[in-house]
């Protein structure tokens, strides 16, 4: 009877969620005209020469991106349950897509730990949460490399006339990274602080968070590296979209905006599905403080960024969403064992 209670409620949380997802991309990119309007500024702001050949260079990196996150995703969960490459491929395409109907992306966890066939799907969450912790890493580490070459750029500011300034904020930021590069390589340490949040839950919560003790650091500085390449991925792409869209710009400038600008949207508090309009005002605002004055931004520049940010969004978020929700349906939310108790 349990069996087919859960086999019922499986296959009823499949559908609600595939239902969620379609009507939230339909509602979103069709009903709301805001997909044609993305393409129309593309197509206007695209240049008519060699750049628009680059467009499938873009496409091509996004089977890379993606990749490169199920082989970080495979590397961490192998240590609770061994997936294949493919499983956890489809694992990813099945957390963006729940991740568009939550906010700030914690469907992403959901989505993928329910390809487990075995073990607990809180451990799988924990695990999870270690790989998002070294993209997050890897975006506040860059970022703030940008942050600071940055500074000369937007505000007139010369290092060596605001000497004690300079020292201070370097060292400011070099210790806020160097602490938080002791914490990832020492992630044991989630369990300890957990269980002192949660002192009457102690017994309960150490059995979880186990699961943080169980890499090296060898390990984590692999899993480090992955999220460093595969920022350089979609970060090459955001730069082939701005070349498309006219924006000349030399690619080290180009990353040092682009890298602030993931910045602030790591701070920034979205549901992917309502993401476009802060991605986009973020972009606008980063660009517009390099190319100020200028004729491109006078003519088209804001334009031109807007439609390179939100065509990047849909190739790395709305694409892959899509596929996921056919994936969604293979998603395991109660399991015989979870039923037995």
């Amino acid at each position: 009877m349990k069996a087919k209670v859960g086999k019922s409620a499986n296959i009823l949380l499949r559908l609600v969620i595939m239902g969620l997802s379609f009507w939230f991309l339909y509602d979103q990119l069709a009903h709301k005209n805001i997909l044609s309007d993305i393409m129309h500024q593309f197509k206007m702001t695209s240049i008519d020469n060699g750049h628009r050949n680059l467009m499938w260079l873009v496409m091509l990196l996004l089977p890379l991106n993606l990749s490169l996150e199920a082989f970080k995703w495979k590397t961490l969960i192998d240590k609770l349950e061994k997936v294949s490459f493919n499983r956890a491929f489809t694992a990813v395409l099945s957390g963006i897509s729940v991740s568009m109907i939550m906010p700030n992306r914690v469907g992403d966890y959901l989505g993928r730990v329910f390809i487990l066939e075995k073990e607990s799907h809180i451990k799988g969450i924990l695990v999870t949460i270690i790989g998002s912790l070294s993209q997050l890493l890897t975006t506040f580490i860059v970022g703030s490399i940008a942050l600071v070459f940055s500074l000369n750029l937007f505000f007139d500011f010369d290092f060596s006339i605001h000497a004690g300034f300079s020292f201070g904020l370097m060292l400011l930021i070099f210790s806020l990274l160097t602490v938080a590069l002791l914490l990832y390589f020492n992630v044991g340490l989630l369990k300890f602080l957990m269980a002192g949040i949660f002192p009457r839950r102690k017994e309960k919560l150490l059995r979880y968070a186990d699961v943080f003790s169980l890499y090296t650091r060898l390990e984590l500085l692999k899993v480090l590296l992955l999220s460093m390449l595969r920022y350089l991925v979609f970060s090459m792409q955001f730069y082939l979209l701005l070349l498309i869209t006219g924006c000349e710009i030399a690619y080290p400038e180009a990353l040092m905006l682009i890298s602030l600008n993931y910045l602030i949207m790591a701070i920034i508090p979205t549901i992917a599905i309502t993401e476009l309009g802060v991605r986009g005002s973020v972009a606008i605002y980063v660009f517009g403080l390099y190319f100020a004055n200028t004729v491109f931004w006078i003519n088209s520049g804001a334009t031109a960024v807007f439609a390179a940010s939100s065509v990047l969004w849909i190739i790395n978020l709305v694409v892959p969403a899509i596929l996921g929700i056919i994936f969604v349906y293979r998603l395991r939310f109660f399991r015989k064992e979870d039923l037995d108790g």
